[in-house]
């Protein structure tokens, strides 16, 4: 018991010294801010439960205290926790306007100045199979280099942590987280995946003064089945691609066939055309000549010598030539 108030009051040192003027500076994404108060103090406890903005003389109430820190539908809110006097104010989706001065009434004064950073603020989906391994990047500013990094999971309207690393990696159960100090940036992987997985992330950073732990990217993790959970999903794009390019060789030769055959039934055509004109040229031919009748062969030597034969004086119309005319002497 002694040690428990002890800390109690070693971090309530800690938050009063740290209350000055000096603004801290929060850059993007969504904050949680820590109040402690003294439970026996009544008053206290009761002016604890609001939390305002500072604007001249008057604080606007921007939150009071509700049975869980995540609504989905505020960018305030604000929970407590009895048995120990502590209050947790959450601000999502922090933007310059919200610099300024807060109150947890009646227990200290919260100064903010938000500084937007490439690295900070976005909401991320992300869709996992299940029995895989799901594995959230999380980018930081260098300034937090040393700083402890977590994983926080939405659970029963509470930010729950789910892993903290203070060095380069450590591993609980199905989670790990691994830093990458020369590029900014740690992995949070949950291997197995199963359906109770799904749910709203965040990618955390402690601050040394234990007041603030900055929550730098939003993850919504979505968790679906796949046909067979052995085979992996990549594996099935790559089917599908293959046996889309099968299919597509296949049509391709299919045309090259008929068109092929196409062609060839073509030539058969023009073929059977020319043979039906040769044909037919030869018995217009045979019309127009007639064939010379062959001499005797008895009576004409190898030397036979043949004269010219002569064209008739009065042709006829149907006859073209005339037959040669058999040679009288055939001496040579």
């Amino acid at each position: 018991m002694k040690t428990v108030l002890f800390f109690l009051f070693f971090t309530l040192c800690l938050i009063k010294g740290h209350m000055s003027d000096a603004a801290d500076v929060v850059t993007g994404g969504s904050v949680i801010i820590k109040c402690l108060y003294d439970p026996k103090k009544s008053q206290t406890r009761e002016s604890a439960k609001s939390f305002c903005k500072v604007s001249g003389n008057e604080c606007t109430t921007m939150t009071e205290v509700n049975n869980d820190l995540w609504i989905p539908e505020e960018r305030f809110s604000m929970t407590e926790n009895k048995s120990v006097g502590f209050i947790s104010v959450l601000i999502r989706n922090l933007t310059v306007n919200d610099s300024g001065t807060y109150k947890c009434k009646g227990v200290q004064d919260v100064n903010l100045d938000v500084k937007q950073e490439p690295c900070c603020g976005s909401s991320e989906e992300l869709t996992a199979y299940i029995l895989t391994t799901a594995v959230i990047h999380c980018k930081y500013p260098e300034k937090y280099k040393d700083h402890p990094k977590l994983l926080f999971k939405v659970q029963n309207g509470s930010l729950e942590v789910i892993i903290t690393v203070f060095g380069s990696s450590t591993t609980d159960g199905r989670f790990s987280l691994n830093v990458n100090e020369q590029e900014h940036f740690f992995t949070a992987s949950i291997t197995d995946v199963s359906r109770h997985d799904a749910g709203v992330y965040f990618c955390g950073i402690d601050h040394s003064n234990q007041i603030y732990t900055h929550l730098l990217t939003e993850i919504r993790l979505h968790v679906s089945e796949q046909t067979d959970a052995s085979v992996p999903f990549d594996l099935y794009i790559t089917i599908i691609i293959i046996t889309a390019c099968l299919i597509l060789l296949l049509a391709v030769g299919l045309s090259l066939l008929l068109i092929k055959r196409r062609c060839k039934k073509t030539e058969g055509s023009v073929s059977a055309d020319q043979r039906n004109t040769t044909d037919g040229d030869e018995v217009i031919t045979s019309a127009y000549y007639e064939a010379i009748q062959d001499c005797a062969q008895d009576s004409i030597g190898l030397n036979t010598v043949y004269a010219s034969a002569h064209l008739p004086t009065s042709p006829s119309d149907s006859d073209f030539y005339t037959l040669v005319e058999k040679p009288q002497n055939t001496e040579s």
